[in-house]
């Protein structure tokens, strides 16, 4: 967004701001609000009860929708119910009434008493909102495991139900120690390497919750030697793939753009003369790998640590199967 754009943002929605407490359309905080300490270190004073929820981001929606009923969320991300991205069953994203993204206007107008957002967000959109009197509680993006025990908490502690965001915590540890009782047994000289790609390049640089993620499935990440800027977008090229010539290639499925075909895109590793002699190129192990579980940002991180596993060292899981 360009600065005079920003500017007149701010500048309206503070007149805005100014005119509905003029009005008395913006009510005084209740005696029985809550303060709420949010992942960015900001004090928010949130409702006793909040019953008109809304969630921005795909991993707060898979976190809300376990901890309260359906009929306290009105809104949810865009991404909802997609099982490539989201561990959200599609029909569970449909009975919640709205699908909100960065909109301030469409968010105010559905008179939220909690919006969850996250430290991804953009910052005018966070202003614009608090500035305008609306709760908004920013949750972290995780990087490892101990962040997204502390997200879920967060999240738990914004809805008032800290009961039910210790359990989730309880279940996610006690699943990966199941895990990892399994997983323990393969010795660490015969860990095999896997590299996560995109239709855009490899992903699990270092310092990713995804490479995290690898790594507790007892996987060599084989993108993590490399240093890479922070960002979404900063992808490494597939030219390295023989350098790093991994065991197996966790290939793309869900489709951001136009023309990504994951069959076609398989094809043209498997039939490249320069990816001949890569491991998983002569082996076949080019495994569709969704999303969901490279971008995770809930208490599914366990469900993203065994699918990486079963992907990667399927024979352990044969006779659990």
């Amino acid at each position: 967004m360009a600065f005079f754009e920003r500017f007149f943002l701010i500048f309206f929605s503070s007149i805005s701001l100014f005119i509905l407490s003029a009005c008395g359309m913006i009510s005084n905080e209740s005696s029985s609000n809550r303060v709420v300490v949010d992942d960015s270190g900001q004090s928010v004073s949130l409702p006793a009860h909040p019953s008109r929820i809304i969630s921005l981001t795909y991993g707060t929606d898979e976190i809300l929708l376990d901890l309260v009923e359906e009929d306290r969320v009105i809104g949810i991300s865009k991404y909802s119910g997609n099982p490539d991205i989201s561990f959200l069953p599609a029909e569970s994203a449909e009975r919640i009434p709205h699908r909100v993204g960065n909109d301030v206007e469409q968010i105010m107008a559905l008179k939220p008493d909690l919006v969850i957002s996250s430290t991804a967000m953009p910052a005018d959109v966070i202003h614009v909102l608090r500035s305008s009197g609306v709760p908004v509680y920013v949750s972290l993006v995780a990087s490892n495991w101990d962040e997204m025990e502390k997200k879920v908490m967060g999240v738990a502690r914004a809805v008032n139900e800290e009961e039910k965001g210790h359990a989730m915590v309880s279940s996610m540890r006690q699943k990966r120690e199941d895990l990892e009782k399994k997983l323990s047994e393969i010795p660490k000289d015969q860990e095999r390497t896997a590299l996560g790609l995109s239709f855009r390049g490899i992903l699990g640089k270092k310092g990713t919750l995804f490479s995290e993620v690898l790594a507790m499935a007892h996987v060599k990440d084989g993108a993590a030697r490399y240093d890479v800027p922070k960002g979404t977008n900063a992808y490494l090229s597939l030219e390295i793939l023989p350098e790093i010539n991994p065991d197996v290639i966790l290939m793309p499925v869900w489709k951001v753009k136009t023309g990504d075909d994951e069959k076609a895109f398989a094809r043209e590793i498997m039939e490249n003369p320069a990816y001949r002699d890569v491991k998983a190129v002569k082996n076949g192990r080019l495994i569709p790998f969704p999303e969901k579980y490279k971008y995770v940002m809930s208490q599914h991180i366990t469900d993203a640590i065994e699918a990486s596993a079963r992907a990667v060292y399927p024979e352990l899981f044969e006779n659990a199967d």
